[in-house]
């Protein structure tokens, strides 16, 4: 069977999934569900509640780094995002919990907590790919998937200028790293670090490419655009748009389908 891909459309996870498969090459079907939906659905097929999950009648991944663990051996030495440098695999595998885990959350945070009032702006980004009674449900219970939403990543003001000031932190240290001129963040070419570090910082960067559901810069709060603003302005900012630029689809779209 062609392995599938199942998603939540706007997490993180499942972006930085999609973007993996597609830079490994991997024939895939991407099928996406609501939250709630989504957890019987990784239940039934791969024993777990937690997305993004690719399985096959030979392996069930459930996350991004499994599918890096999975699939970065089985790669030509060109398309290998583990390097084989001690002292890079290191940096990667820090960098890999600084920017998938730390900065992800944060951006997740700062970005919900000023888009979940909107419910008008969030319907699309919630649903957009799933089958249509999880729509419709979503559409009608729009609050219960925003609450449980908020409860999940136990939202509030304070904890969104704490991640605000934490995204800030986060972009000065790579500004810091891309001072010297460097292309990528570890060694000479391509490694997970800038992958990672491209999607997390993609809810505040907003990238034209990006693979999920995600408001336009002018449906974006005020208090969300400005942020935008100033990440843009950062050579990490740029950095990650360039990666994106890039790197994202580089086969063409050619590797993932996305069935309605």
């Amino acid at each position: 069977m062609i392995p599938v891909l199942i998603t939540f459309p706007p997490s993180l996870d499942s972006e930085t999934s999609r973007f993996l498969i597609e830079h490994y090459g991997i024939e895939s079907c991407e099928k996406r569900h609501a939250l709630i939906f989504s957890f019987f659905v990784t239940l039934w097929h791969g024993y777990t509640p937690v997305f993004p999950l690719l399985y096959s009648d030979s392996y069930r991944l459930v996350g991004p780094r499994p599918i890096v663990d999975h699939f970065d051996p089985l790669s030509p030495p060109e398309l290998k995002l583990l390097p084989v440098d001690p002292n890079q695999l290191q940096q990667v595998e820090s960098d890999w919990t600084l920017f998938n885990v730390t900065l992800a959350l944060a951006s997740a945070d700062f970005a919900y907590y000023y888009l979940l009032p909107h419910r008008d702006r969030m319907i699309r980004p919630l649903t957009e790919g799933v089958p249509p009674f999880e729509r419709k449900t979503v559409e009608r219970a729009y609050p219960i998937f925003a609450g449980l939403l908020r409860v999940l990543l136990r939202l509030s003001l304070s904890k969104a200028q704490q991640a605000a000031a934490q995204i800030r932190t986060i972009f000065n240290s790579v500004d810091a790293r891309l001072a010297d001129g460097r292309k990528f963040l570890v060694g000479e070419r391509l490694t997970l670090s800038d992958l990672a570090f491209s999607v997390a910082a993609a809810p505040v960067i907003l990238p034209a490419n990006y693979g999920g559901p995600i408001p336009s810069f002018d449906e974006m709060p005020p208090e969300v655009q400005t942020l935008v603003t100033e990440m843009r302005a950062h050579p990490a900012g740029a950095f990650a748009l360039r990666i994106y630029q890039e790197q994202r689809y580089r086969l063409g779209r050619a590797g993932l389908s996305r069935p309605a």
